[in-house]
């Protein structure tokens, strides 16, 4: 087999994760009085940092406001995040799949590394995960390629033998970057064509074509 590292992105590749990160964004918004665009505007922001993502909805860069938006933001995901957020039908029967197969398990996101351990340990599948690198974890995040490498690094395996799968173009700049191959899964905003601007292995419906597909 060609690869012994998978590793994930979490948002909208392994959990719809869309309810409560529109919810938090919009309580945020509300809280402090800013315009709250459109869902689909919001949607396809999952996957930068919530700083960068208010930064775009105001249209300029004011330190102050996205500080107090971006507390407030997570104060609302600690009580709503990890209840709203739902695997993928797929997702955990997928990676335990690899798992048994002797292939190493990581997730690189920009969600908090706990806010992830939660929704696995709330499965009750917590040990299928090997490596999990969040957006606390490193000085810059995706499409740097810091979390990626690190993790590859924690693996101390080759490149060769690692592929990431994500469903945004953020996502495949970062295994560019990182100088990985990668696998797209059409289950974010990023669409067929989007990917086709990027090195790639194959773009998959799920997480269950993947499987059939790469492996």
């Amino acid at each position: 087999m060609k690869y012994s590292v998978c590793i994930f992105d979490f948002d909208l590749t392994l959990a719809d994760s869309k309810p409560p990160i529109l919810e938090c964004f919009k309580f945020a918004l509300n809280t402090h009085g800013v315009s709250v665009p459109d869902d689909q505007t919001i949607v396809k922001t999952i996957g930068l940092t919530i700083e960068d993502a208010f930064e775009q909805f105001l249209g300029c860069k004011d330190d102050e406001l996205i500080d107090k938006l971006s507390v407030t933001y997570r104060s609302k995901a600690d009580e709503i995040m990890t209840p709203m957020t739902r695997f993928y039908d797929d997702a955990l029967g997928v990676l335990q799949l690899l798992k048994n197969s002797g292939i190493k398990i990581g997730v690189v996101s920009t969600k908090r590394a706990y806010r992830i351990k939660e929704a696995f340990e709330r499965e009750g599948n917590l040990l299928v995960l090997d490596k999990i690198t969040g957006i606390e974890d490193v000085s810059a995040c995706k499409p740097d390629p810091e979390g990626l490498i690190r993790t590859i690094e924690y693996f101390n395996t080759d490149k060769s033998e690692v592929l990431y799968i994500g469903d945004s173009y953020i996502d495949a700049m970062t295994a560019q970057n990182a100088g990985v191959d990668f696998c797209a899964v059409l289950t974010g905003t990023t669409d067929n064509s989007e990917f086709e601007k990027y090195p790639r292995v194959a773009v998959c419906e799920n997480l269950t074509e993947m499987l059939r597909t790469v492996f």
